[in-house]
């Protein structure tokens, strides 16, 4: 069992067993300046010497971490300080002058140049500023070093601490109310699976239960003064609580999030002596809809707000996330016709609504791109989820997350054809990010414009649940085409985490009534590519119906849309009534690649359906008769065709049907080419889709593209019946 003598935050100051060499002590003799010479921290950015530094500044034992500092001859000192990273992001001084942010400060002599902060919260970023300090006092001490934003590699320093040991689950939340919860405990060794490893970092009684004496609420640093009773604080868990096997919380407020541990008092130090943690929101009636009026700040200081007249929503959001007196489920209403922004990222952590009022219109809505520094377009994206305050190890539930009825674009945003090409996404997630259980996420009826890099992204260690993921009546164009190739990330990137094998984006995910046209991506689904051996209770169920896919990624083979190599047993994969199309104009030279399904093995149970019919293309540019130039759904290798007993409709429906006729893209459409030829830099770009409404023809009309109501139905709802 790991026991350590120390507190959170408790630390030992000496000076190291041994010293630095001269060449890393710092002579101020013909230093002109009134003030001290500034210190750094040991970094690789600053020694060059990476790992083979035996000075550098690092994190050991999982969560203990060493700093080391470069000397100054003749200082008196030298200040130190740390904070979580999400607190201090922004490197201005503002942030890290901010009381409420430093998590620790200290000051040491001159003689001493480095320090170790012992047991400090697992997975989590922290980071250190320092400065040195002056024998003429204040005024004279030298700047702070670690004020940067994270973007200037070599004049911040930043460490995460490592991942957790596995983590028995003995509490879990629900009968969840406004201001009462239900605390279920299961102590039982075997309850948790009789996994020997945990008896290595967890104490374990005579009855084969794991030790635990107290229950420890705290609201959430997000709410931080939220409502709460005393005997919660640090409630001493009683022999008939065990009997009955949960403890009923009530006096909390509606709204607030707190934070729910057990506790093993045996244990010295608090991120070891706790078990499995629950962060619980609250209810609360989310009220009426709330409309944000429309209003552009003459004076605002973001650039390019008031050229575009955009009206601010980050700081709105933001705000929302930490305000209890805002139920989950809010619903925020734009106007139509008007412009709005957001200037940095934002947390999806509090479920709500964003949406157009209706009868207004399409609101616009930017995620920044409204300028540049040295060229590069500064954009943001939302984030699933949210990094961990202080004090929280466990996961976030949030509910639904919804827009409708926006237009969203990041105007700056460029492409490879650019010359360079922006990173961003729609929504992305933190690395070290909480655990995230989402109820639903529900995009009806957006546009989307220049999500270069990806659409929706997940990554870190711990675990996402989406148990419900709707795209419908969406239309995405000039995205994509972030390298030569057109890779970047996937329309929805999964990373597959195999540390949990509990995760699962893909649980309920459909895809319907949407065009893609012409945005280059790495394939359309994807978890990693990682081999997993996936509980039972993890499946997919992937839904792509009635969408429209024009030059579906074409630059390079081996973008698939299926790129799903290694599925959990008991998966299903719905295709159906899809439409593709190839199409380029005449002297166009253009690689025009597309290809379909990447599935090799089936884990666990080995079974899984596909329910796969009705898909149609139009007849030019086929490779062997088939829109698919590799990867075709009846392909008897490393695709749908492997499993035919599995295929409920019959292989003959897994090929993509061209029609009694055929017809072609021009002939169906009425300009749906691409407006610019292979080589120019906007090749993969276009002005709008109304190219792509079907013409008013016989052909059309008795094609069966029409008659079975194929495709994205919006581009046939023109032609007369």
């Amino acid at each position: 069992m790991k026991k350590k003598l120390y507190y959170i935050l408790m630390l030992i100051l000496s000076v190291s067993m041994f010293s630095c060499s001269d060449d890393d002590v710092v002579n101020t003799d013909d230093y002109s300046s009134d003030r001290e010479f500034m210190t750094m921290f040991r970094k690789d950015d600053n020694t060059g010497k990476g790992d083979s530094d035996p000075y550098r500044c690092q994190v050991v034992e999982l969560n203990d971490v060493q700093l080391y500092w470069y000397g100054v001859k003749g200082c008196a000192g030298y200040e130190i300080k740390m904070a979580l990273q999400p607190n201090v992001s922004s490197g201005l001084a503002t942030d890290w002058e901010n009381p409420a942010n430093i998590l620790f400060s200290t000051t040491v002599g001159p003689e001493v140049t480095d320090l170790m902060i012992k047991d400090l919260q697992y997975s989590t970023d922290y980071r250190f500023a320092i400065r040195t300090l002056s024998t003429k006092g204040e005024g004279y001490h030298s700047k702070w070093y670690g004020y940067g934003n994270g973007r200037q590699w070599a004049d911040y320093m930043g460490l995460t601490t490592g991942d957790r040991y596995d983590i028995p689950e003995v509490i879990v939340v629900n009968d969840v109310t406004k201001t009462s919860l239900r605390i279920n405990i299961d102590r039982s060794f075997a309850s948790a699976g009789n996994n020997e490893a945990f008896k290595n970092n967890f104490e374990v009684d005579g009855d084969n239960n794991f030790v635990m004496q107290t229950i420890v609420i705290e609201p959430s640093p997000t709410n931080p003064n939220a409502a709460l009773p005393e005997k919660w604080r640090n409630y001493t868990i009683t022999e008939q609580d065990f009997a009955l096997g949960y403890i009923d919380v009530d006096g909390l407020e509606q709204n607030s999030v707190y934070v729910i541990n057990v506790k093993n008092n045996n244990i010295p130090v608090h991120w070891d002596a706790i078990y499995n943690t629950c962060v619980i929101r609250m209810d609360g009636d989310p009220g009426e809809p709330i409309l944000l009026t429309h209003y552009c700040d003459p004076n605002d200081t973001i650039p390019g707000a008031v050229s575009y007249n955009a009206s601010r929503l980050d700081t709105i959001i933001a705000n929302y996330n930490a305000d209890a007196s805002l139920a989950e489920g809010t619903i925020f209403e734009l106007e139509g016709g008007k412009t709005y922004y957001f200037a940095t990222n934002v947390s999806l952590c509090k479920g709500l609504t964003i949406r157009t009022k209706e009868g207004t219109g399409r609101a616009k809505v930017l995620m920044n791109g409204m300028y540049t520094i040295n060229g590069n377009c500064q954009a943001m994206n939302f984030m699933f989820g949210r990094q961990p305050q202080s004090g929280e190890l466990g996961g976030i539930n949030i509910k639904s997350l919804i827009f409708e009825d926006i237009d969203f674009d990041c105007p700056l945003a460029t492409n490879y054809g650019d010359g360079a090409a922006t990173g961003n996404y729609f929504i992305n997630m933190y690395s070290n990010g909480m655990a995230v259980t989402l109820q639903s996420f529900e995009v009806r009826n957006c546009t989307f414009q220049r999500m270069i890099r990806g659409f929706v992204r997940v990554q870190g260690a711990n675990r996402k649940n989406f148990e419900k993921f709707v795209v419908e009546d969406c239309l995405f164009y000039n995205c994509g085409y972030y390298d030569n190739n057109g890779r970047g990330y996937a329309w929805i990137a999964g990373d597959g985490t195999p540390s949990t094998g509990k995760s699962n984006i893909y649980q309920n995910m459909i895809f319907r009534n949407n065009t893609f046209y012409d945005s280059p991506r790495t394939c359309f689904f994807t978890d990693n590519g990682k081999d997993l051996n996936w509980p039972a209770n993890i499946q997919y169920n992937i839904t792509l119906e009635n969408n429209t896919f024009v030059n579906y990624s074409t630059r390079s083979s081996g973008r698939k849309i299926f790129d799903l190599r290694y599925l959990p047993g008991g998966s299903k994969i719905t295709v159906r009534k899809n439409l593709f199309i190839l199409t380029k104009q005449e002297a166009d030279t253009r690689n025009l690649y597309m290809e379909g399904m990447d599935i090799r093995v089936v884990n666990g149970s080995g079974q899984i359906t596909f329910d796969i019919q009705q898909n149609y293309s139009t007849n030019t540019n086929l490779t062997a008769g088939s829109i698919f130039s590799a990867g075709a759904f009846s392909a008897n290798k490393n695709s749908a065709g492997f499993w035919p007993e599995s295929c409920i409709w019959g292989k003959e429906e897994l090929d993509i049907h061209l029609g009694e006729a055929g017809i072609s893209p021009t002939d169906l459409m009425s300009n749906p080419n691409p407006p610019y030829i292979n080589g120019h830099k906007d090749m993969h770009e276009i002005d709008n889709l109304d190219g792509l409404y079907y013409k008013n023809t016989d052909a059309v009309r008795n094609h069966e593209i029409f008659k079975l109501g194929i495709g994205d139905p919006r581009w046939a709802s023109k032609v007369s019946k």
